[in-house]
């Protein structure tokens, strides 16, 4: 169906950004699978073609976030400005809280392509087929894999952490919970889970848990934050202090930006 956006989104920069590791770029559109559904969807100026429902599309890419008074209200200076400008329309996704900490507990100390990897093999391996893929695997059925099978699927030294955390959430920790928790007390809940610091917190409070003040702090946020603001002495307290409710946001326009000037 055809859905008509009357408000900034830009499809390439959310998708592409980092955020969330099952889309494919394909040559016309994108390919995704979200909630056990294989999702297809393009943007040709303000509409945008998917198989999906409005309701669907305006909840998964936050499009009732008035991105305009995000961006004025973190549009703080001439070093972010252009950042800001250059890439308005990327949102924040809403992504499942399960498979949003597992995936960035695999992402520790890797890139993009790798994870990407890493995740379609836990989904190949531990997942239900449907007709056009796998589902994201349970944390009941990872929390009763073998250390093993998870590396073969290139987990690597996390298998650990994802088989103890699995356990930890099928034994009844409440990953939606923590959405009606303030930001430190959810924070502090996700720290004690294994193979969870503070970027993978940061990460899945952001990007799942309605947490945009979250602001996860890893080497390209560090290169552009000491590139843009080096007299800042410490990233995680000035991050959210300075740019405020929102710094989640303004983290990943920053973020992002870092990712496309390192790869220029």
């Amino acid at each position: 169906m055809d859905i008509t956006v009357s408000v900034p989104f830009h499809l390439d920069h959310t998708l592409d950004s980092g955020q969330v590791f099952r889309w494919k770029k394909m040559e016309s559109h994108w390919e995704g699978i979200v909630k056990g559904k294989k999702i297809c969807i393009s943007q040709y100026g303000e509409t945008i073609h998917c198989n999906c429902t409005q309701e669907h599309v305006t909840s998964y890419f936050r499009l009732n976030d008035d991105l305009d008074h995000i961006l004025a209200s973190i549009d703080k200076d001439e070093k972010i400005h252009p950042i800001l400008t250059a890439l308005r329309g990327l949102r924040i996704i809403r992504q499942d809280p399960w498979e949003c900490l597992i995936s960035f507990i695999c992402s520790a100390f890797n890139n993009i392509p790798r994870i990407k990897g890493i995740i379609e093999n836990l989904c190949e391996h531990f997942g239900t087929p449907f007709d056009e893929g796998y589902m994201f695997p349970s944390a009941h059925t990872l929390a009763h894999a073998s250390l093993k099978e998870l590396r073969q699927c290139g987990v690597g030294y996390r298998d650990r952490y994802v088989l103890q955390t699995a356990r930890v959430v099928d034994s009844g920790f409440s990953l939606h919970s923590l959405k009606h928790l303030p930001y430190p007390q959810a924070k502090k809940a996700l720290l004690e889970l294994p193979g969870v610091g503070h970027k993978v917190a940061d990460c899945v409070l952001l990007f799942s848990l309605e947490k945009l003040e979250a602001f996860p702090c890893d080497v390209n946020i560090l290169t552009c934050m000491k590139r843009l603001y080096p007299d800042c002495s410490d990233i995680n307290h000035f991050g959210p202090h300075y740019f405020g409710p929102f710094a989640g946001y303004a983290n990943h326009y920053l973020y992002h930006s870092q990712r496309l000037r390192k790869n220029q």
